[in-house]
């Protein structure tokens, strides 16, 4: 098991049923820097975390552990250069023959290209849709002055008007 966990390219740990870590595999390591030993216990991954993620992270984890339904959540973690990327963290509970939770399989998968790819997507949207203003506002403004060279052209071009 532990081979596998450290073959995939995910962040891999395990919990006891009241959220206590007590793995991660040899990627957890290398990402953070800190050894097994540093990261087990119950809170210690949180601390890794971007500060606008912590809370949030604590309160879904807190929901799962509490329901022992599936965990999901994308949030930042701290690597051990001090830059922070995106992760998918995800987690099931694994139940004993009497319905209760044993432990939990978390991985955390980087997907900080995916969200700079999303990023930019929503940057360009709102490029589009400021261009697209501007370009309404022009439209408008320039009908305007269309409108204003008809009147006078009218009123010139009006019987009795002499040029």
């Amino acid at each position: 098991m532990r081979f596998l966990a450290d073959f995939i390219p995910q962040l891999v740990w395990f919990t006891d049923p009241t959220g206590f870590h007590t793995y991660f595999n040899q990627r957890w390591i290398d990402f953070t820097g800190y050894t097994l030993a540093d990261s087990v216990g119950p809170d210690m991954w949180n601390n890794l975390l971007h500060p606008d993620d912590q809370d949030r992270a604590r309160q879904v984890w807190g929901h799962s552990l509490a329901t022992g339904d599936f965990y999901e959540i994308e949030y930042r973690f701290k690597a051990k250069d001090g830059n922070y990327r995106w992760f998918l963290g995800q987690a099931r509970p694994q139940f004993d023959e009497h319905g209760r939770i044993k432990q939990w399989f978390g991985t955390c998968t980087d997907i900080q290209e995916q969200k700079e790819t999303e990023f930019a997507l929503r940057k360009r949207e709102q490029d589009l849709e400021r261009a697209y203003a501007d370009l309404e506002v022009k439209v408008t403004f320039r009908t305007l002055e269309l409108e204003r060279e008809v009147q006078e052209l009218r009123r010139q071009a009006a019987p009795g008007n002499t040029f």
